[in-house]
């Protein structure tokens, strides 16, 4: 009893000690509750943005990262870091107190490192920016992305106030508010514009596009870079914008108002077209004279691979393969034989199974597909016997390859059974195109009215997958699969009371072919042997003394089925200046 607490306890402790690491996962996390930016325009074009970011740490953080685009400008530099008076040293190490600079085709990467605590950090990033102004004539345009969008976390509130390099009357300067934070307010001033913004998504940004003299600047200090730069331009193009806008948003009730009523509508046509293709192509073939009843008497002598690929839905698998294995096996063409194997030092003794090909030679008038089976097996197994679990290992392209052109072969026997009602595929060729033309529909009403169309765009897919359950036996298909279905349902429950003995081994074969479990497998086995009965299984042979009788050593050979199966599945961004009406920034960022 002690011995058992002592085990549990150690059990309980190791699953604690694991789970720690993942609380501590867990529990790291932070916020960003506040972005401020300040950007002042100097009189020479150059624009210094100082932005300060609030972190809300939960946990240990010791980095964070601004990602800043390269657009919109042409050079970035005094690029500086710092928190409250306490500046950060600029060197390329991850010393607590430095930051660094890197970048790629199309980010400015400034990254600075720290340690904190459960505490609320706030950091500032200083940079300036030349030929971030597109310069015209009478007015220039300042088109910045403050908070870029796709960050990975939500920004509580924020304020943007951008200075002008001089004081000028209110009416003349224009600005529009592109942030796509709902609850963002842009105000204009004589001494330039201030834009606050609520809550922030994740996926929303704050950005605003302005205007304003450029007599502003020291003309001996600037260069006109937009000639073309014309204010009525601009005014005319933001109140067709405007118009768009409004129009979007007209065009985006109606479709909200719609949207619940067409994907209802979607949906049922969609359940209305499998529906009527499966009642007019799929509905299953009355069998009311063939009895359902579980039963023990095989049906008839149909090769196991073929009848397999009856019962597997039409897919012929590595068990059918074991399966006419064991079946030319049976008839005298195999051997199947256990073999000790040696112990190592890590591993103790156990009894392999290995496969070799008789004397006898097949007849002429075997069919293809067991002509190919036995012809595999012999070129495998051309210097003696070979192992079961290494007769499909090996060159595996080549096994692959071979098992492929087994399937059709398997394939083309089977569909000359005539058991598959080929117009049934009519139902489901219409099945798909209507489903088709349903998600289609759906995925148009997912772009314009929102995520509540998924809902008929899973339903059509799910219907046109559904399509497989149209493909329907032929009549007599029907009938030969309802006794086969009986015969499997009876093996699964069969014991030594209901099984005819002498049979045992060709009710193992079919066994394997219809995909029986190895609890189910044993059962059929165990419950039917004794030791009067080596003879049944003589195509199986054990070792003399061993523990292993030809019942179980079947049984352990069919769980390589499954094995075998797995074996044959297989074979095999650019910087530059500003231009006019694109906007710069986007700077995004994270902490760890």
């Amino acid at each position: 009893m002690n011995s058992i607490i002592k085990y549990m306890t150690k059990i309980l402790l190791s699953l604690l000690f694991m789970m720690v690491p993942l609380y501590q996962a867990l529990a790291q996390d932070y916020s960003m509750p506040e972005i401020n930016v300040q950007v002042i325009i100097q009189e020479n074009g150059t624009v210094s943005i100082e932005e300060s970011r609030t972190y809300n740490y939960r946990g240990t953080f010791s980095w964070a990262d601004y990602r800043l685009p390269k657009r919109g400008f042409s050079e970035i530099r005094d690029i500086r870091v710092s928190e409250d008076d306490d500046f950060y040293i600029n060197e390329n190490s991850e010393e607590t107190g430095t930051f660094s600079v890197s970048e790629s085709d199309d980010l400015i990467v400034i990254k600075w490192h720290y340690d904190a605590s459960d505490e609320i950090r706030t950091f500032t990033i200083h940079y300036e920016l030349e030929n971030a102004i597109s310069i015209g004539p009478e007015y220039s345009e300042f088109y910045w992305i403050f908070i870029g969008d796709g960050r990975d976390k939500v920004v509580g509130r924020s304020e943007v106030s951008i200075q002008l390099p001089g004081q000028t009357s209110a009416d003349s300067l224009y600005s529009w508010n592109y942030s796509s934070a709902s609850d963002s307010e842009l105000i204009e001033s004589e001494s330039g514009f201030t834009l606050t913004s609520g809550r922030v998504n994740r996926n929303q940004n704050v950005a605003i596009r302005a205007l304003f003299p450029t007599n502003l600047f020291q003309s001996d200090l600037i260069e006109i870079s937009d000639p073309n730069l014309d204010l009525s331009q601009i005014i005319q193009e933001e109140a067709e914008y405007d118009e768009m806008l409004q129009r979007q948003a007209e065009r985006d009730a109606f479709f909200a108002e719609i949207a619940t009523p067409v994907t209802i509508l979607l949906s049922l046509l969609s359940f209305g077209i499998f529906f009527f293709c499966y009642q007019r192509f799929g509905k299953r073939h009355s069998t009311a004279t063939i009895s359902n009843r579980e039963t023990v008497v095989l049906p008839d002598r149909t090769p196991p691979a073929i009848i397999g690929r009856l019962m597997s839905s039409r897919h012929t698998t590595g068990n059918h393969l074991v399966a006419t294995i064991f079946d030319l096996a049976r008839r005298g063409w195999f051997n199947i034989e256990e073999q000790e194997k040696e112990a190592s030092f890590l591993s103790s003794a156990k009894s392999e199974f290995y496969i070799s090909v008789t004397d006898n030679e097949p007849d002429e008038e075997l069919p293809k597909w067991e002509q190919m089976v036995y012809s595999f097996v012999k070129s495998r197994t051309h210097l003696g016997s070979t192992s079961f679990e290494k007769l499909f290992t090996g060159s595996s392209s080549k096994v692959a390859k071979w098992f492929h052109k087994w399937k059709k072969e398997v394939k083309q026997v089977f569909d000359e059974k005539g058991w598959i009602d080929q117009n049934s595929y009519t139902g489901v060729y219409i099945n798909v195109a209507g489903q088709i033309l349903i998600d289609i529909a759906s995925i148009i009403l997912l772009i314009l009215a929102g995520p509540i169309a998924i809902i008929s765009l899973v339903i059509a897919f799910i219907f046109s997958v559904a399509s497989i359950a149209i493909i329907r036996h032929t009549k007599e298909g029907e009938e030969k699969f309802q006794r086969w279905k009986a015969y499997r349902d009876g093996l699964k429950n069969a014991d030594e009371r209901t099984i005819r003995m002498e049979l045992l081994d060709v009710h193992f074969v079919y066994a394997t072919a219809l995909h029986l479990s190895k609890k189910q497998l044993d059962n059929l086995i165990q419950s039917s042997y004794d030791t009067n009965t080596d003879h049944l299984f003589r195509w199986i042979k054990t070792n003399r003394g061993s523990s292993h009788s030809p019942a179980t050593a079947a049984a352990a050979l069919a769980t390589l089925a499954s094995t075998s199966s797995s074996s044959f599945s297989s074979a095999s961004g650019s910087s530059g200046g500003a231009s006019t009406g694109s906007a710069g920034g986007g700077a995004t960022g994270g902490a760890g």
